[in-house]
């Protein structure tokens, strides 16, 4: 057997949690808002909003770590916005947290820090946006808009101020904004600390919800392959861009579309928006108009380079959606989670867990909260009820047994033994078992049979039926699976010890069949699961619930009287 006790997340993470899901409930809600409006220079607004408030949270813990932890949970947290399009904003989410941190680590925690790391965190959305034209478009993107400057100069009669003179004092009031976030947030988070034992108290919302960001894939669905040769076509289509002729960048970034659609449809939904070939559009029209100031009408060689930006830029957002699929591949991911990723792992899914009810109590009290203060002060006065709700939920949760082994090795007859054995202890056990209709390989249909009352229901069958569904080869009764999750839901309302389900498989990865069942127990902390796994998905499914410590068992390698022990001396201890 083997034993994978739950690690205890600490202070600094579980807080960092709090904040990074109070972020990112402003980074969704806002910033869907502030998009939705249309409104110019929505980033920087939504930049100077979260550094004021980030800051007014380090005035009611000022732990050193807090603010680049809480920035990568929202900044993964992100990834749930349905824009095809997420690495920008979660790449500025992060590099706003990593200069505060930083910043505040080299100058103390005072004023003068929060002051300049402000100044520099709202500064890095306009250097974040100017290194991403330049990424997509390449140098010859700011070739024109020098020759737009000195053009729009010339017909303004302001030939004499430099085009650096418009970017510092544009860099100047970046920076200024940002030095009045840090401003700001200090003095309303000095301000709530010395009144928040009169503050409103709040009840604490209750964790529910699953993030998608770790969740089971197929391996079948993704390539390593694709993974790696993303970037060589990145790196090789940039060269080809640049040095090669036009018709050849045509033919490599066409193909390399067609690729990706079709591999990937959902990554490149960004190709069936409108705005993405109006901004390429008006890039070409522009440079064919601009290469030459105006001297020149049309300039061939102006729309030439401006079919090179755009085909710089369609590469780029194709090969960034593949490898953002590609990153989400399984081996990928047991492989992050196993050097050192749990603490990540574990935030992000008990920040998330949260996500719901704080997203609906912001909606909520949006109509009555008017300014950044009394918005500030809301959500501080939420940090302390959430993270009392956090310690809760990661505190003594209830053990998870797994019995693995391969197909057909005899895991369910092993498992009612366990049963017979556990029962004659005194133990009060729910759940099912799955039964085959035959006792070799040619099972083509099962059915569950409820522990306590021994009743028994159809589950699925190899008969084609194109209105049920359907996994691999099995299509699926909705009677059973109701039958089995009222089965599970009965230790929410009746004692138990153990809850056995036999067996958990790629449905329950997919958030189908017992899976909404289990998230209740899981959720309510109600009793120890006995989990009967394929050897495949025994890590991933390790990982799908905030369960306590796992036991694995693997019938070749241990006895029934050794499981029974272990099992009896571990509900003691619980």
């Amino acid at each position: 057997m083997n034993i994978y006790p739950k690690k205890q997340l600490s202070e600094k993470w579980l807080k960092a949690a709090v904040v990074g899901s109070l972020w990112a409930t402003v980074e969704i809600v806002l910033g869907s808002l502030l998009h939705n409006l249309k409104l110019p220079l929505a980033g920087s607004i939504l930049s100077f909003i979260t550094v004021y408030l980030v800051i007014s949270f380090f005035q009611v813990w000022k732990n050193h770590g807090l603010i680049w932890r809480a920035g990568l949970i929202c900044a993964l947290m992100k990834s749930i916005s349905p824009s095809a399009i997420i690495l920008g904003p979660m790449i500025g989410i992060l590099s706003q947290a990593i200069i505060l941190d930083m910043i505040i680590r080299l100058t103390g925690k005072n004023l003068f820090s929060y002051l300049l790391g402000g100044a520099l965190a709202v500064f890095s959305a306009l250097a974040q946006k100017a290194l991403t034209l330049l990424i997509l478009y390449g140098w010859d993107f700011v070739l024109l808009l020098e020759n737009m400057y000195f053009f729009a100069a010339r017909q303004l009669r302001m030939e004499q101020l430099p085009p650096s003179w418009l970017l510092a004092m544009l860099s100047l009031a970046y920076l200024f904004s940002g030095a009045l976030a840090g401003l700001m947030g200090y003095m309303t988070g000095r301000n709530y600390v010395k009144v928040q034992s009169d503050s409103p108290a709040y009840q604490s919302v209750q964790p529910h919800g699953q993030s998608d960001l770790f969740k089971h894939t197929r391996k079948n669905n993704h390539s390593i392959l694709h993974l790696f040769l993303s970037f060589a076509v990145l790196v090789a289509g940039m060269l080809v861009i640049t040095r090669s002729a036009l018709w050849v960048s045509a033919i490599l970034v066409v193909m390399v579309l067609v690729f990706g659609y079709l591999r990937y449809p959902n990554n490149m939904r960004y190709l069936r928006k409108p705005a993405l070939w109006i901004q390429l559009g008006i890039i070409i029209l522009l440079s064919a108009l601009f290469k030459n100031g105006l001297d020149q009408m049309f300039s061939p060689e102006g729309f030439s380079i401006g079919l090179k930006m755009s085909f710089r830029a369609l590469l780029l957002l194709t090969c960034f959606a593949v490898i953002s699929a590609e990153l989400k591949n399984p081996v990928v991911k047991n492989l992050l989670y196993n050097r050192g990723f749990q603490n990540l792992y574990q935030s992000v899914e008990l920040a998330f867990s949260a996500l719901p009810g704080i997203m609906e109590e912001f909606y909520s009290q949006s109509q009555r909260i008017k300014g950044f203060k009394k918005l500030a002060y809301a959500m501080l006065a939420r940090s302390q009820a959430l993270l009392d709700a956090f310690r809760k939920a990661e505190q003594n949760r209830k053990p998870v047994f797994i019995l693995t082994g391969r197909i057909n090795q005899g895991k369910t007859s092993f498992t009612q033994q366990l049963i017979e054995e556990l029962q004659k202890e005194g133990l009060t056990i729910r759940g099912f078992v799955t039964l085959g209709n035959t006792n070799d390989i040619s099972r083509n249909a099962y059915q569950i049979k409820d522990i306590q009352t021994g009743e028994e229901t159809a589950l699925c069958s190899t008969k084609t039926d194109s209105q049920k569904p359907h996994f691999g080869r099995f299509y699926f009764e909705e009677t059973g699976i109701k039958k089995g999750c009222d089965i599970i839901a009965q230790v929410l309302i009746h004692s138990t010890d153990i809850l056995v389900i036999d067996e958990l498989g790629p449905m329950e990865m997919s958030n189908q069949g017992w899976a909404p069942a289990i998230e209740k127990v899981v959720e309510n902390n109600a009793c120890a699961q006995f989990w009967v796994v394929r050897e495949k998905l025994v890590k991933p499914m390790m990982r799908k619930w905030n369960a306590g410590d796992i036991i694995l068992f693997e019938p070749e390698k241990d006895n029934k009287e050794d499981i029974v022990k272990k099992v009896i001396t571990t509900l003691e201890k619980a």
